[in-house]
C-alpha cells in the first residue's frame, strides 16, 4: 500500500538525516519534506499539509 510521509524541516524529535531509513519501514513509501517546519506539521504548515493530504488521497 503507498504511504507518503511528511518530514518536517525542524524536527527536534526525527531530525531529516533519519529520512533516508524510510524504505526500512514502508514498502512503498513517497516522502515529501516539509520546509519550515516543526513537529507539528499540521498547526505549523497547514497550507503545505493540505496540499500534501490532497495529493496523496487523489
Amino acid at each position: 500500500m503507498p504511504t507518503t510521509v511528511l518530514w518536517p524541516e525542524h524536527d527536534p524529535l526525527f531530525p531529516r538525516a533519519w529520512s533516508d531509513r524510510i524504505g526500512d519501514f514502508f514498502a512503498d513509501a513517497r516522502l515529501r519534506y516539509v520546509d519550515g517546519s516543526g513537529h507539528f506539521t499540521p498547526l505549523e504548515c497547514p497550507r503545505d499539509f493540505a496540499t500534501a493530504l490532497a495529493a496523496a488521497t487523489a
